[in-house]
């Protein structure tokens, strides 16, 4: 079998959730990070990114899956609009062995 076509809505779905539940683990990992020496020594020059990260963890936690899912989604419909309309007329498409 040859797979011609992928559904572009549903491939920007599966990428969006994917790159939400990414998202989470790198927002859990950029608050993690928020108590090292490094950060603290930010803290004390007064950056703005560090006192958003150290005293807004909770945004950084909603923020960031909800910016991945969007890129995910968008990123996902156009992987499946390019392959659709511009690889599959350059290969011919990819080859799927399905098992029954």
């Amino acid at each position: 079998m040859i797979l011609k076509k992928i559904g572009s809505l549903s491939a920007g779905c599966a990428v969006a959730i994917f790159s939400f539940l990414m998202g989470i683990l790198q927002a859990v990992s950029v608050i993690l990070q928020a108590n090292t020496p490094a950060s603290q020594l930010a803290l004390q020059i007064g950056t703005e990114i560090a006192n958003t990260i150290a005293n807004k963890w909770f945004l950084v936690l909603i923020l960031v899956p909800i910016a991945m899912a969007l890129i995910g989604f968008i990123s996902g419909v156009l992987s499946a609009w390019i392959y659709n309309y511009i690889i599959v007329k350059l290969t011919g498409g990819i080859k799927v062995e399905l098992a029954k």
